[in-house]
């Protein structure tokens, strides 16, 4: 079968066309077509990650342009040369085929959709301008981002969608010297009212690359939360929290955004969290370098990966734009899961808040064990892992395989009887917040499609070469990568439980990474530079004192100490006059 792939805006003088053959399902043909300035069709197979080995270190990560199919040709820039005239260009889609958006968000590839809203009828939400929605819920408790307290205001309150608030400015930010006005943000989807909820959902619409699968219908109208904004307003460079595919769907206004991959993190000392303007000024160990500079109008919508740092911004000079009130709608789906990118960045994953503070990890802890036990308070032994992933591909292929698993090995074996079927459901994470909802025919649709998903999703996690089977070295390199990332984790937090100095505890942290960079990033143990920059690192921050080692080390354990509870902060707000005043969870159950 023929099928054309096109990625839009490309700049080149003349249309190029390459034929290249790819064996999937069936043997293809593709025509990959290069177009200046043309919104193309999607393909069925996208341009993706390029094909890897398992045969090299397994704490080792693609580059940027390995894995975005879109940078491919990208070479990183200072940012004080970054120009948008020469960046490279999003992705863009419309028709966006099925087939097409899972491989897409499997490979944790980040683009826009055009015709996002096609299909909404004339009550949906996109056509609500800002007084709509205070008419409607003028009880809406929002918060203001960027204002002291990031203080709370009812939608009832005109002066949200009517006077510009300019707050802080930064030099990095696409605003320049210009100060910013945060947005506003109702989180409808856990901070209302069910009955507002339900109210709110009756002019929700899912995009129609979303609707082929139940778990991202369900998700997508139990998640979305709301952004407004006025000209001047915009988000400084941060990386969300969430574990799944975000998107991010316009409907009045034009948005500016700017984006970057997540950043390599190589060892423990500069794990971070990428939160509002920390990468800015080269706080954090690499700099604010986005990629591209791109437009999304009303009816386009931006699809991103897990990790991938943006700021964005409200221009009232951009096409499009206006002085009216501009609204959004941030939202997540389900399936399929973002695996070869857990796949090429677990080791960075795992040092930020990802691997951290949320749960992302264990999310892909099926996929990436395939259920098998892991004692991760052991260093792991290479040659063991090779004897367990010889066990498991003997168990799921049988007596008559050929040493390599396919989809259809990995369905029958894990997802085909009742008691396996349970097992990867309650280990796959697929008993969603809304299963309740479902009709007992959905549980059912919701089951099939959670088990198809989970085998697909578990076979592209471990096929790095991309031939549509797991061989022995791969899913060896797979069992080792994760155990080396798990154990390395729970190592960390050990010597952070022992009481001591914070001289000590860098000592003991620096002995214990340079020993994992040596043993599993870097070929040759001898010659190993990240392991050179963490010893480094480590004797700057003994230079600077204690108080610099210390900072360093509640840093750390800030991201992943689980607290009591007992002297967390609440910011407790009247829903009456709204007002807001913060308690300390003891202090409130003192008061009950």
């Amino acid at each position: 079968s023929l099928s054309v792939h096109c990625f839009s805006t490309f700049q080149v003088a003349n249309p190029l066309c390459v034929t290249m053959t790819a064996s999937r399902s069936r043997r293809q043909v593709y025509v990959l077509c290069l177009i200046g300035s043309v919104s193309c069709a999607a393909a069925e197979t996208p341009l993706g990650p390029l094909p890897r080995t398992a045969d090299g270190p397994v704490l080792q990560e693609p580059t940027v342009p390995e894995h975005y199919a879109w940078l491919r040709d990208y070479q990183q820039v200072p940012f004080k040369d970054f120009s948008i005239e020469s960046a490279p260009k999003m992705t863009r889609f419309t028709n966006l085929d099925d087939v097409t958006f899972k491989q897409l968000v499997r490979d944790g590839q980040p683009f826009v959709v055009d015709d996002c809203t096609k299909g909404f009828d004339e009550t949906s939400i996109d056509t609500l301008q800002c007084q709509d929605f205070a008419k409607k819920w003028p009880t809406g408790n929002m918060r203001a981002e960027y204002t002291p307290g990031q203080y709370h205001i009812y939608m009832k309150d005109p002066d949200w969608y009517s006077n510009i608030k300019p707050q802080k400015k930064h030099k990095e930010h696409m605003a320049g010297d210009r100060k910013i006005s945060g947005p506003y943000i109702w989180h409808v989807k856990d901070e209302e009212p069910l009955k507002t909820k339900r109210e709110v959902q009756q002019h929700w619409r899912t995009p129609y690359f979303l609707k082929p699968s139940i778990a991202n219908r369900m998700e997508a109208n139990e998640s979305f939360e709301f952004w407004f904004a006025l000209p001047g307003g915009g988000t400084f460079s941060h990386a969300d929290a969430y574990c799944e595919t975000t998107i991010s769907l316009q409907f009045r206004g034009t948005k500016r955004w700017r984006v970057q991959a997540l950043p390599p993190v190589k060892h423990f000392l500069n794990a971070t969290s990428f939160g509002d303007e920390q990468i800015y000024d080269h706080k954090e160990h690499v700099p604010w370098q986005p990629e591209t500079e791109f437009l999304v109008k009303p009816g386009q919508c931006f699809v991103f990966p897990t990790g991938y740092v943006h700021e964005t911004y409200v221009n009232s000079t951009d096409e499009g734009a206006s002085m009216d009130c501009y609204t959004a709608s941030t939202f997540q789906f389900n399936h399929p899961r973002q695996v070869n990118l857990y796949r090429s960045y677990l080791s960075s994953l795992s040092m930020s808040h990802y691997g951290m503070g949320e749960p992302c990890l264990q999310n892909m802890a099926s996929y990436a064990t395939l259920l098998t036990r892991i004692d991760y308070r052991k260093e792991p032994d290479p040659s063991q892992v090779e004897l367990n992933a010889q066990r498991v591909i003997a168990q799921v292929e049988g007596p008559d395989g050929d040493g390599e698993l396919t989809n259809e090995e990995i369905f029958n074996h894990f997802c085909a009887d009742a008691k396996t079927k349970k097992r990867v459901l309650k280990a796959g994470g697929f008993r969603y917040s809304w299963h309740n909802l479902l009709s007992s025919e959905q549980k059912e649709q919701l089951e099939k499609e959670a088990l198809e998903v989970w085998a697909e999703d578990a076979l592209q996690y471990h096929d790095v070469n991309k031939d549509r089977k797991i061989t022995l070295q791969e899913l060896t390199s797979s069992f080792l990568q994760w155990h080396v990332v798990m154990w390395r984790f729970a190592k960390l937090k050990n010597i952070g439980k022992k009481k001591k100095s914070p001289a000590k505890w860098l000592d003991e942290v620096i002995a214990h990474e340079e020993s994992v960079l040596r043993k599993f990033y870097c070929s040759d143990a001898q010659n190993c530079p990240p392991a050179d920059d963490l010893v480094a690192h480590g004797a700057q921050l003994k230079k600077k004192g204690k108080g610099a080692i210390s900072r360093v080390m509640g840093k750390i354990k800030s991201m992943y100490e689980e607290r009591d509870g007992e002297d967390e902060e609440l910011t407790m707000v009247d829903r009456t006059t709204g007002s807001a005043d913060k308690k300390k969870v003891s202090q409130l159950k003192s008061e009950l």
